[in-house]
């Protein structure tokens, strides 16, 4: 489909921006460009449908050589959605600026029509024909720039930042549309998020050349590739990491302890006279996984409710999660607590429970790891904002 043969390009004040480039996509594929900012991956992209020509090396659509002579051929293949969606509108209504490109390739009236009811159908912006373009968010100028390329019917598409700026509920549509697509698909971003759902392939750009390809998964897993290309795993990597610690105590062999203790940020504290003790590992930055395990027996409770954990009286901190295995006392309960809450934070960092009556403080001094238990007589207090 697409055949990139050691490519280099330098612009007319001499900076040479690509050094060398070689890859290629085939038919169907999805796959992100990545890289840092001024690795050239803008300028690579102009590449692909004629808009700049390399000053050497060569690129081939479908085997046919781009050059000056074949750029008609070419752009009906392959169609480039830019980043900023203003450097593709300038009619005055919706309907010229998808008609322009069908106008421009010679068809008949009634083939330019219905290519512009059927782009703006895919984009879902029907009914906007005679709107102007200027007069339109920012996220519907995105799609109706994407529907200008779409009424050409190519068959490799080209896309730079294609979630910049967009709303949740935009980018999921695009997500959704991408994914279903038959077409050939090259997304250059930063959106490595979108670049692990939607693409299989990936490939890293820097310093005018490819110096990694391979499986999204792999390439987006990789934490040392990306950091030294100024990169960051993307959330869902970032969150499933996070998730590896969270676990419960009773479910943990020494080694799995070993292992976690080199991740989290563990402390102990002993309170009362029967030396209750607990164990508490906090998942830094945010997420907050509390491990408590105590020596008894007694009835078993699974909380897998949302509740509000305070520490101490200030301001409303961050969600997080809180996991709590108690077994209290030789005759005690014993609760399993599992479920996302709110964090109230404040001077002290203190918390309390409410359960059964009992009055228990915390007091965390999360630099010097103070621990304070209101005594004497055990009393603890354990709220979970629900009735048992």
């Amino acid at each position: 489909m697409i055949d990139v043969q050691d490519i280099h390009f330098s612009y007319p004040d001499g900076l040479q921006v690509l050094k060398g480039l070689s890859c290629s996509i085939l038919e169907g594929e999805k796959v992100a460009l990545i890289g840092p900012n001024g690795a050239g991956k803008s300028t690579f992209m102009s590449h692909l449908n004629g808009v700049q020509l390399p000053t050497s090396g060569r690129i081939s659509v479908d085997g046919i050589e781009i050059s000056k002579k074949s750029l008609k051929d070419v752009r009906r293949r392959v169609g480039i959605v830019f980043q900023d969606p203003d450097d593709q509108l300038f009619c005055p209504t919706v309907f010229d600026d998808v008609a322009f490109g069908p106008l421009n390739l010679g068809l008949p009236r009634d083939e330019i029509e219905a290519r512009v009811t059927e782009s703006l159908q895919i984009v879902g912006l029907e009914g906007f024909e005679q709107r102007s373009s200027f007069h339109l968010s920012f996220g519907e100028r995105k799609r109706l720039a994407l529907a200008t390329v779409l009424s050409y019917r190519p068959n490799v598409l080209v896309f730079d930042e294609p979630s910049t700026n967009m709303d949740p509920l935009n980018r999921r549509k695009l997500i959704t549309w991408l994914k279903n697509s038959d077409k050939t698909i090259l997304l250059c971003t930063h959106d490595l998020d979108i670049a692990l759902e939607v693409c299989d392939r990936c490939l890293v750009l820097a310093d005018g050349r490819i110096i990694a390809d391979g499986p999204s998964k792999d390439i987006l897993y990789d934490r040392e590739l990306l950091e030294r290309n100024k990169l960051e795993l993307p959330l869902a990597l970032m969150t499933h990491e996070l998730l590896h610690g969270i676990l419960y105590a009773s479910e943990m062999d020494d080694a799995h302890r070993e292992i976690i203790s080199k991740f989290l940020h563990a402390h102990r504290h002993a309170h009362g006279p029967d030396g209750h003790e607990h164990v508490h590992i906090h998942v830094h930055p945010h997420p907050h996984s509390h491990m408590h395990d105590r020596v008894g027996e007694g009835h078993s409770h699974d909380l897998g409710r949302d509740h509000l954990h305070h520490e101490g009286h200030g301001n409303v901190g961050v969600p997080h999660t809180h996991d709590d295995d108690h077994d209290h006392g030789a005759d005690g309960h014993r609760h399993d607590h599992d479920g996302p809450h709110h964090h109230h934070e404040g001077e002290g960092s203190g918390h309390n429970h409410d359960d059964h009556g009992h009055d228990h403080t915390h007091d965390h001094d999360h630099e010097g790891h103070r621990h304070h238990d209101d005594e004497p007589g055990h009393d603890h207090k354990h709220d979970h904002g629900h009735d048992k």
